[in-house]
C-alpha cells in the first residue's frame, strides 16, 4: 500500500473509531470537539512514525493490512510437538552423546523427561534421577522446564553462549516447542492511530463501564489521555488487544477487553510491555496473561527478525530501568514506571548495549481542535473555552457543581450529569456518585458516612446506627456486633455475662440442681462429674444431683 493511500485509510480508520467510540454514551462533548485538521495529522503523523515496524510487523503470514495489525490465533499456535522436541533434544545432546558412552543411557532418559505429554510416575522418577546424576543442580520441582535444560546442557559441557550459534538457534526452537500453547482467541498486536485512541473503552457507556481509564479519549477528567495520540505518533510503540466480540467492528473500538503498550524498534533486541489492563483493572490476577502476550509477541517478532527467541526479562523498575524513558513531550501515564503494574523490559539474546541506546516510548500528542503538538490533555492553551469542563459529559459549561466520584475524588458537573449521575448523602451534605451511596434507615449515605455513623450487623447483614449494635463473640472465639434481633442467637455466660455463639458454651448444673450456660473460659472455674461429664458447681462429693441421686437409689436398693 502506498504511503498516501495507507494515510487516507488510516483517517476513514479514526473517524470510524471516534464515531464507534461515542455510540454508546452521552459523554460526547470531547468527540465532538475533533476536527478534521487532528485527524489529517494525527493520520499522517502515525503512517510515517510506524513504517519502520510496519515493514517488520507487515512480513508476518498473520498481518493484516486492513487493520494494520498482526492477528495471532489459534491457527497461528499450538500445543507442543513431543515429537519435534525430541528431534530438536537428539540434534543439541548429540556432541554428548557421541563422546561419553558411560553416560549415553543416561542422557536419553533425562530427554525423555521433555519428549512426553504424560509419563508414568515411575518413568518421571527415572527421568529426574538421570538429570541428577548428570546435572545435579538442574532440576528442581519448580523450575521451567527450558531451564532445566539449559542447565543440562551447561554441565554436559554443550551450551555455546555466543549470540546466534547453533547451540542457540536449536535450543530456541526447543524451548519454544516446549512452551508452546494453543489459545483460542485472537491478539491483536496493533500500529492503526485508531487503536491507540479507542485504546481505554469510553466512560460513560450505557452497556456498563469496562476497561476505562486515564487514557480514556471522551473525558477530561484526566490530562494523560494526550498518550493516545503521542503513543500514535512515536516511531517504537503498538498495541496489544482483545475484544469482547471479534465479529462486531464496533467493538475495536468500544468494547476491548484487555490491552497493553508495547514499544520496540526493529533489530533492537529490546522490548518494553507496560500495564496489563483489563476489565477487572489489571495488574492483579492478569500477570498470567500478561506473560502469555509478552511470549506471543517475543515470538513473533523474533521469527520476522530471523534470531534465535531468547530473551531474558526485568521488570521495568529494576536496574535496568534506564534503557526505557518516556519521549520528549509525551503526556501520557507512563505505568511502565511504577512497580505496582508489573511492567517489564526483555533483552534478546543479540541485545547490543554499545549500539541499541535507550528505548524512548511516546512523544507530544496533538490538540484536538487545531491538531498543534501539546504534551497535556486534549486541548491547546489556544483552543480552551473560558467556559469550565464537565468531568462527566465533557461539555463546556457556564457553571460546575461540586461532587465526588466512585474513588472519593473530587468533581466538578454539569447540573444534568448531577441529576443523573449522584446522589445527595443526608448527613455530610455532599454529592456522591450513585454507586458510592446506600439507602439505610430510610436514609441516603455515602460509604464513607456509612462506615463513620454506621455499623454492619454481621448476623444478618443489615446497618444499624453505632450504639445500636451488640458485642457478641462469634463461633471463632472474636467479637463480634450483632443488632438485637440477631444477638437472641446467643448465649449469656451467667458467670462474666458475656454473649457467646452456642457452640463455645457448655450446660452449667448448679448446687441444689439449677441450670445455667458459662462460656468456655469460665468453665475453668467448674468441675466435671466423674460419671456423666456434665459440669458442675463445686459439691462435697464431686458428683452432679442427677448421678447423686443414682447413686442413693442404687445403694438402696442393695441394701
Amino acid at each position: 500500500m502506498e504511503m498516501q493511500e495507507m494515510i487516507g485509510k488510516a483517517e476513514q480508520d479514526i473517524r470510524q473509531a471516534l464515531k464507534d467510540y461515542g455510540a454508546h454514551t452521552s459523554q460526547t462533548g470531547v468527540l465532538d470537539d475533533v476536527s478534521e485538521r487532528f485527524i489529517r495529522r494525527l493520520a499522517r503523523d502515525s503512517s510515517h512514525a510506524k513504517q519502520g515496524l510496519r515493514g517488520l510487523f507487515s512480513r508476518s503470514p498473520v498481518w493484516d493490512e486492513r487493520i494494520d495489525a498482526l492477528v495471532i490465533n489459534g491457527t497461528r499456535t499450538h500445543d507442543p510437538d513431543y515429537d519435534r522436541i525430541l528431534e530438536l533434544g537428539l540434534e543439541i545432546l548429540q556432541d554428548a552423546l557421541d563422546r561419553d558412552d558411560d553416560r549415553h543411557y543416561n542422557i536419553l532418559q533425562a530427554l525423555n523427561l521433555f519428549c512426553c505429554a504424560h509419563q508414568s510416575e515411575t518413568d518421571r522418577d527415572l527421568s529426574i534421577a538421570a538429570i541428577n546424576a548428570l546435572a545435579p543442580k538442574a532440576y528442581t520441582p519448580t523450575k521451567k522446564p527450558g531451564r532445566v535444560f539449559k542447565a543440562l546442557c551447561d554441565a554436559l559441557g554443550i551450551a555455546d553462549e555466543v549470540a546466534g550459534s547453533r547451540f542457540q538457534r536449536l535450543f530456541a526452537q526447543f524451548a519454544d516447542e516446549l512452551a508452546a500453547k494453543k489459545i483460542g482467541f485472537k491478539l491483536y498486536v496493533s500500529l492503526n492511530p485508531a487503536h491507540f485512541l479507542t485504546m481505554s473503552n469510553p466512560k460513560g457507556d450505557d452497556r456498563g463501564a469496562t476497561l476505562t481509564s486515564c487514557h480514556s479519549f471522551n473525558s477530561t477528567e484526566y490530562k494523560f489521555n494526550n498518550g493516545c495520540s503521542g503513543y500514535a505518533r512515536d516511531v517504537a510503540s503498538f498495541i496489544a488487544f482483545t475484544v469482547a466480540d471479534d465479529g462486531n467492528p464496533e467493538a475495536f473500538n468500544n468494547r476491548k477487553t484487555t490491552r497493553q503498550v508495547f514499544a520496540y524498534r526493529p533489530g533492537s533486541g529490546l522490548l518494553l510491555q507496560s500495564r496489563m489492563y483489563n476489565t477487572s483493572g489489571g495488574t492483579r490476577g492478569a500477570q498470567a496473561d500478561s506473560r502469555l502476550y509478552r511470549d506471543l509477541i517475543q515470538r513473533e517478532i523474533s521469527m520476522l527478525e530471523d534470531v534465535p527467541n531468547l530473551w531474558r526479562t526485568v521488570p521495568s523498575t529494576g536496574e535496568k530501568s534506564g534503557w526505557v524513558d518516556a519521549g520528549y513531550g509525551f503526556g501520557g501515564y507512563a505505568d511502565w514506571t511504577y512497580a505496582d503494574f508489573d511492567g517489564h523490559i526483555s533483552f534478546r539474546s543479540d541485545f547490543d548495549e554499545k549500539r541499541c541506546g535507550i528505548l524512548e516510548v511516546g512523544t507530544y500528542g496533538l490538540c484536538i481542535r487545531c491538531g498543534d503538538e501539546i504534551s497535556e490533555g486534549l486541548y491547546c492553551y489556544g483552543c480552551r473555552e473560558d467556559k469550565p469542563i464537565c468531568n462527566d459529559c465533557g461539555e463546556h459549561c457556564d457553571g460546575l457543581d461540586t461532587a465526588y466520584d466512585i474513588r472519593g475524588n473530587e468533581v466538578h458537573v454539569c447540573g444534568d450529569c448531577l441529576d443523573s449521575n449522584y446522589q445527595y448523602c443526608e448527613i455530610c451534605h455532599r454529592y456522591h456518585d450513585n454507586g458510592d451511596m446506600r439507602h439505610v434507615g430510610g436514609r441516603d449515605i455515602c460509604s464513607s458516612c456509612l462506615s463513620e455513623h454506621y455499623e454492619q450487623c454481621k448476623g444478618c447483614g443489615e446497618w444499624f446506627k453505632k450504639g445500636d449494635t451488640y458485642g457478641v463473640y462469634g463461633r471463632n472465639g472474636y467479637s463480634i456486633q450483632v443488632c438485637g434481633s440477631c444477638r437472641g442467637g446467643y448465649v449469656r455466660c451467667s458467670d462474666c455475662d458475656g454473649y457467646y455463639h452456642p457452640d463455645n458454651t457448655r450446660l452449667l448444673i448448679r448446687v441444689g440442681g439449677r441450670r445455667g450456660h458459662v462460656c468456655n473460659d469460665c468453665a475453668h472455674n467448674y468441675m466435671t462429674c466423674p460419671y456423666c461429664s456434665g459440669l458442675i458447681e463445686a459439691c462435697g462429693d464431686g458428683t452432679c444431683p442427677s448421678c447423686r441421686e443414682a447413686i442413693e437409689e442404687r445403694k438402696g436398693e442393695t441394701a
